[in-house]
C-alpha cells in the first residue's frame, strides 16, 4: 500500500512538474513569436533552447513522461514514438536558426551598423564643416573686405 501511495506522489510531482514545464514553454513560445527583432529572437532562441534541452531529456528519460504513457496505455505508442523524434528534429532546428541569427548579426547586421556609423560621421564632419564655413563667412570675413 505504501508503494502506491509512493507512486501516486511521483506521478503527481511529475504531473505538476511537466504541467509547469510546459507553462514555461507556452510562455516562451509566445515571447518568440512577438520578438521584435533579431536580438530579442537570438535570447529567446537560446534561453528556449536552455529550458528545452532537461525537459526534453525528463520526458525520454526512465521513469519520464513517455515511460508513464507506454505504461499506462498502448494506443499511444505511435504518438509517443513520433514526440521523441520530433524532440532532436526541434533541438535540431533551434541550433540551427539561432546560428543563422548569430551569422547574421556577426556579418549583415554588423556590416551595416559599421556603415550607418560611418555615415553618421560623415554627415556629423558635413555639418561641422558647414558651420565652420558659416562662422568664417559672417563674422571672420565680415570686417576684412
Amino acid at each position: 500500500m505504501t508503494l502506491d501511495r509512493d507512486e501516486q506522489r511521483s506521478t503527481a510531482r511529475m504531473r505538476d512538474g511537466v504541467l509547469d514545464t510546459h507553462q514555461q514553454i507556452r510562455e516562451m513560445t509566445r515571447r518568440l513569436e512577438e520578438a521584435a527583432n533579431l536580438v530579442e529572437l537570438l535570447a529567446g532562441l537560446q534561453a528556449f533552447r536552455a529550458l528545452l534541452v532537461p525537459h526534453f531529456a525528463d520526458e525520454e528519460g526512465p521513469d519520464g513522461f513517455f515511460d508513464l504513457v507506454r505504461t499506462a496505455t498502448s494506443r499511444h505508442l505511435v504518438d509517443v514514438r513520433q514526440l521523441e523524434r520530433e524532440h532532436a528534429d526541434l533541438l535540431r532546428d533551434i541550433a540551427a536558426l539561432v546560428d543563422r541569427a548569430v551569422a547574421c548579426l556577426a556579418g549583415p547586421v554588423a556590416e551595416i551598423l559599421k556603415q550607418g556609423g560611418e555615415l553618421a560621421r560623415r554627415v556629423r564632419d558635413h555639418e561641422a564643416r558647414e558651420s565652420a564655413l558659416l562662422v568664417d563667412a559672417l563674422y571672420v570675413d565680415v570686417g576684412g573686405e
